[in-house]
């Protein structure tokens, strides 16, 4: 798993370069229906990406389809190839801009619904989760689940390693799970990652992680990106399911450059009520979490110095003491 985890920044360039294809191959009428070309991200001078990846079911789905049920922020730090991925729950109870108090996995569909423009939900979506997080978010890629359904067919599907039995129909997808390796097409890892009613939804968070990383993984093994018959899919499954911020001459540089980046080491964090949260409830009786520090200062701290030697080791530390001393009293 560490090997796969040092390749992880490679996760968002498949996005990107297929992005890119589409560019070159189908049009820019197409570029113009996944793309807002609002991102004001310089790959050459910043030394520090965050890029925030948002995933929903997608516009057409019914019964709340652009709420981002899965939110990652994916950070690389250039001069010392260092990269981490940190997932945050959407439970989260946050205030969205002129929205008022709302789970964190409104702020794309609040910003959305508005004019009913994609463009409008990434704004929105970018300036709550950065208020949140304390980062000044580069790009941001939305995902609807279609594009993951088709882009794990395109590559022949994906193994996943599981250490327990479960059955799942989420939403007219259903996979049966086994301990140990699991074979899954795309519908099949609709279901897995849509799974919670046996665990959480933290632990949904760590399937999302596992898929993404057991795509990546496939994706090269195959190399899928210079296959002409497995990349044609691709393509149109971003054309319909993706939106990004990005520009085209963005695109182009980390497509240009993505052989180039070398990320030395991986953290992985999963923002839950084991850490810096709690579980309660709303005034109207919703399931939602909020900070233990009761505010987001704990949570920006951790975002922005994630890449700064033993700060996580640290920080996991003085919660352990803060714990014992609590017991203590």
């Amino acid at each position: 798993m560490e090997k796969i985890l040092k390749r992880i920044i490679i996760i968002f360039i498949i996005l990107v370069a297929g992005v890119a294809a589409v560019i070159l191959i189908k049009g820019v009428n197409t570029f113009s229906t996944v793309s807002t070309g609002e991102s004001l991200f310089d790959p050459n001078k910043d030394k520090r990406w965050d890029v925030l990846i948002l995933g929903n079911r997608g516009e057409k789905a019914s019964g709340g389809g652009i709420l981002t049920d899965s939110i990652m922020v994916l950070s690389y730090e250039k001069e010392t190839g260092k990269a981490a991925i940190v997932s945050i729950p959407r439970d989260l109870w946050i205030d969205i801009p002129g929205n008022g108090s709302q789970k964190i996995n409104s702020a794309y569909a609040a910003g959305f619904n508005g004019k009913g423009d994609p463009k409008e939900g990434i704004r929105m979506a970018k300036e709550a989760i950065s208020e949140v997080i304390g980062l000044d978010i580069d790009f941001v890629i939305v995902v609807d689940v279609d594009a993951l359904k088709e882009i794990v067919d395109s590559v022949g599907g994906i193994t996943v390693h599981e250490d327990k039995w479960f059955y799942e129909n989420f939403y007219g997808h259903e996979v049966q799970i086994r301990p140990g390796e699991n074979y899954l097409d795309g519908s099949e890892v609709l279901g897995y990652v849509g799974m919670r009613k046996y665990d959480s939804d933290f632990a949904r968070m760590e399937r999302q992680q596992k898929v993404v990383l057991a795509l990546e993984e496939k994706a090269f093994s195959l190399k899928t990106l210079t296959r002409p018959d497995k990349i044609w899919n691709v393509f149109n499954s971003i054309e319909e399911n993706i939106r990004t911020d990005l520009n085209g001459s963005q695109i182009q540089y980390l497509v240009k450059n993505a052989s180039k980046f070398d990320v030395a080491e991986v953290e992985q964090v999963v923002f839950d009520n084991t850490n810096y949260l709690y579980s309660t409830q709303s005034a109207g009786g919703a399931y939602i979490l909020l900070p233990k520090a009761g505010d987001f200062s704990e949570i920006q701290k951790v975002a922005k110095n994630i890449f700064k030697e033993g700060a996580l080791t640290e920080e996991k530390e003085n919660k352990e003491e803060e714990e014992i001393t609590k017991v203590g009293k």
